[in-house]
């Protein structure tokens, strides 16, 4: 009995569904004929020259109707084919500039403080956000191993500087204090390794430079404590040398059988700095050198340097009439921190000069298991511009904490002081961060 019921619903299922199916498909023709007496409809009237087609004909709808969907969907097909070759060029070129300038780097740096005066302090400014410095990097290797750099330096002026401006090119002259950050160049070079293998009486390294580099001397000695966004070294910081100028160079290191590596430096440049055009035909010649003297692995490695820098040096190459420099660092770096001794001696503007910073930065942190990234720093400068005067000298305090918050962001609160000669104390004290990118 049941068997004959569920046969009986089967029957009734396809009975069901061929009915459906006959429905649908009347209406598909219904449909088609709709289609092709509109088109009929639509179709404008013939010209009378041409009986054949202005009479009407069954066979005319059924063969318009099938013509117009091939030649729309050959034009769909046709238009992807062509948009998939055009993106797959746009592709292509974008692949091949990415791997044209895969070796370009773009970085930078800002650094960020406040400053308030705690001890016999202007009155202008007791209380100041400011940043410092903003620099924009550019980086990009070429062939033959020779590379280009392009960095921008945003700062404000020390000085009061005379510019012109409006329509009636009146001259104004901006004080330092209300002046705006003013952009220039810092660096734009090229250097490319030299083989100089056949020259070779001992194996040595030589990298050609040319164009608005580094000094001999001061970029290597700030490295020393890793500090500059708080302070610059003795050199920058008094100007006796500007950072960067305008010439040509070259570096490299010297190998010698049982010794460290001799890294050096070597420079001819304007002499005037990186903000100055050359006004004379005298130039600045530089040299540095510097090795690892002792390294005892895990109980730190000392250091030792030496720079010698020729400013004013004439076409006859007569050195008596020149200002001169020379300095020597000595300096020991350790897992935990680092410490550093920097003398310099010589003349500047004609003047005798003479000076000294001692300075060290300890890991406290890490040393007694407390925060890892927490350090303590001091450092004491004495720099004297003019020895044959009396009470002219310029003596520096600095002291604080720095904390590295990741490896690209870095805090310090510090404290600051100037005396000159027996003059009063000026003490400011600073929140100063770094930020790399």
């Amino acid at each position: 009995m049941m068997r004959k019921r569920f046969l009986i619903i089967l029957l009734m299922i396809a009975v069901a569904l061929t009915m459906t199916a006959n429905a649908q498909q009347k209406k598909v023709m219904t449909d088609k004929k709709t289609v092709a007496k509109k088109a009929v409809k639509q179709t404008p009237a013939p010209v009378k020259k041409t009986p054949a087609v202005v009479k009407p004909s069954k066979a005319a709808p059924e063969v318009a109707a099938p013509e117009a969907a091939p030649v729309a969907e050959g034009n769909i097909s046709d238009l992807k084919d062509d948009m998939n070759k055009a993106l797959a060029e746009l592709k292509g070129q974008m692949d091949k500039v990415k791997a044209d300038n895969s070796d370009a780097k773009v970085g930078g740096a800002i650094f960020f403080q406040w400053s308030k005066y705690t001890q016999n302090g202007t009155a202008t400014t007791p209380n100041a956000f400011d940043v410092t410095r903003a620099y924009l990097d550019f980086k990009k290797k070429l062939d033959w191993g020779a590379n280009v750099r392009v960095t921008l330096d945003v700062a404000r002026l020390a000085t009061a500087t005379t510019v012109t401006k409006g329509a009636a090119g009146e001259t104004v002259t901006a004080n330092a204090s209300t002046q705006q950050l003013f952009d220039y160049l810092k660096y734009a070079y090229a250097e490319m390794p030299l083989n100089i293998s056949a020259l070779q009486l001992v194996p040595w390294e030589l990298t050609a430079k040319v164009g608005l580099q580094h000094t001999v001397w001061i970029d290597w000695a700030d490295k020393i404590l890793n500090l500059r966004y708080i302070a610059k070294s003795l050199l920058d910081n008094e100007g006796v040398m500007s950072s960067a100028d305008f010439g040509v160079g070259g570096w490299g290191k010297v190998s010698l059988p049982g010794l460290s590596d001799i890294e050096y430096q070597a420079t001819a440049l304007n002499g005037t700095g990186y903000k100055a055009t050359e006004s004379d035909s005298k130039k600045a010649v530089g040299l540095r050198v510097n090795t690892t003297a002792y390294d005892a692995g895990d109980n730190g490695k000392v250091i030792v340097g030496a720079m010698a820098n020729v400013e004013g040096l004439n076409t006859s190459f007569d050195p008596s009439t020149s200002n001169k420099q020379a300095a020597l660092e000595l300096a020991y770096k350790h897992d935990l921190g680092a410490a550093n001794y920097e003398y310099v001696t010589g003349s500047k503007s004609s003047k005798k000069i003479v000076g000294s910073s001692l300075g060290g930065i300890f890991n406290i942190g890490s040393a007694f298991n407390f925060l890892p990234n927490l350090n303590v720093f001091a450092r004491v400068d004495n720099y004297d511009p003019d020895t044959t005067l009396a009470n002219n000298e310029i003596a520096r305090t600095f002291y604080g904490v720095t904390y590295d918050w990741g490896k690209d962001i870095k805090l310090a609160l510090d404290q600051q002081t100037m005396q000159t000669g027996s003059g009063a104390t000026t003490a400011i004290l600073y929140l100063h961060t770094s930020v790399t990118f």
